[in-house]
């Protein structure tokens, strides 16, 4: 089919991201940085300009500035204002009045006019925070040869993923006869299993496997789509899908069979990132180059005497003598200090070129892990020093002993107020003891956020 001008993907990076609690403190969940020097947002931008579609909008509102500044006028992805346009969208003003989104729908709503515009056929509704490599060709052929009123994409799941997502059940056509956002009922959950037959249909032998996920991903015709958002609700989970289905609606799912994953909780975005160090990668990025803003680095040096195994590096990083790195992602510009042992962890390192900006101003800013420091299941944000002797691991102590440790040493844990923002330095995940420790700006190695020798 062709896609150029008739087609329109309208993506949508609003959300807060609050369950990855303090790493979305300062910036967007879109925008956190993944697998190294990656920016989750890069994933859906990349497949987006890879389908060949011409047009995109970003919806944006939570901590939008961290956004806007990375995306820029989206040439990294191709799009170059001429012929291939990216738009940012966030609220507006009406009068003295900010129009805020409300919800996933909402900014679709909310932008109808200025989506007219662009007089598409068809509008690709998509989510900013997943991480997938997808073609978005076959989907849209199979929402135009059903004639679908919504073609949601979806994936195949395990059984213990199924409370964190919202589930569909399908006929061997295709067509969606049933769906629930985060089922908890047992017997629920059991209505949705998919068949043997469809299983097989489907071509998937796992027996662990056995849930359709929705992937938030939609594809409407435009001209349906604006009659759809005069139902009432503000997302298209837990109020435009269910009207859709309530007229009768017909609603198909396409069945996405690569690797898809929703980080929206500290232990996804963890285990997301280990998995593409551990072993074999689940996507083989040397071929599903994913676009990212470029940085002006150094490669990594890694020092005679250090180990690495099972780790993504990045431009920068320095790995100092009789060191190991084990299962672990560094982002940009993190040095490992000699007689360090790091093992499942996520450093998110520094702001591209960083250390260079900061020194023209008198400053340094880096991410730095002070000489025969331990560190195990560890997500670190952005400019973290760490002190000398350190030794962090979800062993050390329960959850709550952890978070007293911390506090004596002058840190404050995760809180999110009343009003909807998020103050503290650190959130230990109470399941894994994963320990993450928020963004620094004023990093100073006279005077690490984790001191000497502190035991957690």
């Amino acid at each position: 089919m062709t896609i150029d001008g008739h087609v329109l993907a309208f993506v949508m990076a609003g959300g807060q991201g609050a369950r990855l609690k303090i790493l979305t403190k300062d910036d967007c969940k879109a925008v956190i940085r993944i697998l190294g020097q990656y920016r989750i947002f890069d994933f859906v931008a990349t497949n987006i300009a890879d389908t060949g579609i011409s047009n995109m909008l970003v919806a944006t509102q939570y901590k939008r500035e961290s956004l806007n500044g990375y995306i820029k006028n989206g040439e990294v992805w191709g799009f170059n204002g001429n012929n291939r346009k990216l738009e940012i969208l966030p609220p507006h003003e009406n009068g003295k009045k900010i129009i805020e989104f409300e919800g996933t729908a909402d900014s679709v709503r909310k932008n109808i006019n200025l989506i007219d515009r662009y007089n598409s056929d068809i509008i690709l509704v998509l989510s900013s925070d997943h991480i997938y490599v997808m073609d978005y060709r076959d989907v849209l052929m199979q929402h135009i040869n059903t004639n679908a009123d919504i073609t949601i994409m979806t994936n195949v799941i395990s059984d213990n993923k199924v409370k964190d997502l919202g589930i569909v059940k399908i006929e061997e056509s295709g067509r969606i006869i049933d769906f629930a956002e985060k089922p908890v009922e047992d017997s629920v959950i059991e209505n949705f299993k998919l068949t043997p037959k469809i299983k097989k249909l489907l071509g998937i032998d796992d027996p662990n496997l056995n849930f359709l996920a929705s992937m938030g991903n939609y594809v409407f015709f435009w001209n349906q789509l604006k009659k759809f958002l005069d139902f009432p609700g503000v997302d298209f989970g837990k109020d435009i899908i269910p009207a859709i289905k309530g007229t009768n609606g017909a609603l198909y799912a396409y069945v996405f069979n690569g690797y898809w994953r929703d980080i929206g909780k500290v232990r996804d975005y963890f285990n997301c990132n280990v998995a593409f160090a551990n072993g074999k990668a689940p996507i083989d990025l040397s071929k599903h180059r994913i676009r990212t803003q470029k940085a002006f680095l150094p490669s990594p040096h890694i020092a005679i005497g250090s180990s690495i195994n099972g780790t993504i590096l990045s431009p920068g990083d320095v790995i100092h003598k009789g060191s190991t790195v084990r299962n672990s992602v560094l982002g940009y510009q993190v040095a490992i200090e000699k007689g360090c042992k790091i093992e499942h962890c996520v450093f998110l390192g520094d702001e591209k070129n960083g250390v260079h900006s900061a020194q023209m101003n008198g400053r340094r800013y880096t991410t730095q892990i002070g000489k025969y420091s331990s560190l195990s299941h560890t997500i670190l944000h952005e400019n973290v020093w760490i002190g000398e002797g350190v030794d962090i691991s979800p062993y050390n102590g329960t959850s709550e002993e952890r978070k007293e440790i911390l506090k004596s040493v002058g840190l404050r844990p995760y809180t999110k107020l009343n009003d909807g923002t998020v103050e503290g330095d650190f959130y230990i995940e109470p399941d894994t003891g994963i320990l993450v420790i928020g963004k620094q700006y004023d990093a100073d190695p006279k005077k690490p956020i984790l001191p000497d020798g502190l035991k957690c």
